[in-house]
């Protein structure tokens, strides 16, 4: 009964709003930017983290979500607007929302989890994804009234 009568009334109200004592409900949607295969981040890890974000939300509410929330040291954040791709389908127009791109730098080494796909080898085997092909095709290139026309006719093979 006592755990319920305390936090009713304007001393439980006030209790939150006194110096030491934060409640942090994060709002925020971040989504991490995997690193290029050139990173090499398996390896040498990360100092500096992409995230991906709306235009509304801001350095500071970044920092403070990191190290809050996720308890990540965060050395410095920069931020990068960018418009929407504006796109068209027939006579409609349309474009793609606007986003905020977000660099963090960390204070230490970031090692990427294994399942992270750095790489095409990296996690995309695990995810069973097979590797494109090259779409330029390899051997000689003959002229376009060159072709040969095999023709069955009975048994014999013929040419054109």
């Amino acid at each position: 009964m006592s755990a319920v009568a305390a936090g009713r009334g304007a001393a439980f109200w006030q209790s939150l709003v006194r110096p030491g004592r934060a409640v942090y409900f994060p709002n925020i949607d971040l989504r991490l930017v995997p690193p290029n295969a050139e990173a090499n981040a398996h390896e040498v890890g990360m100092d500096v983290v992409t995230f991906i974000t709306r235009p509304a939300v801001t350095k500071v509410d970044v920092k403070e979500c990191l190290e809050k929330v996720y308890g990540v040291g965060v050395e410095r954040v920069h931020t990068v607007n960018y418009e929407g791709k504006k796109k068209r389908r027939g006579n409609y127009f349309y474009h793609r929302p606007d986003y905020k791109k977000v660099y963090v730098q960390l204070r230490e080494r970031w090692y990427p989890p294994k399942g992270f796909a750095v790489t095409a080898i990296d996690g995309d085997v695990d995810k069973g994804h097979k590797v494109k092909a090259s779409p330029v095709k390899s051997g000689p290139k003959g002229y376009w009234l060159h072709n040969v026309v095999t023709r069955k006719a009975g048994d014999s093979e013929y040419q054109e």
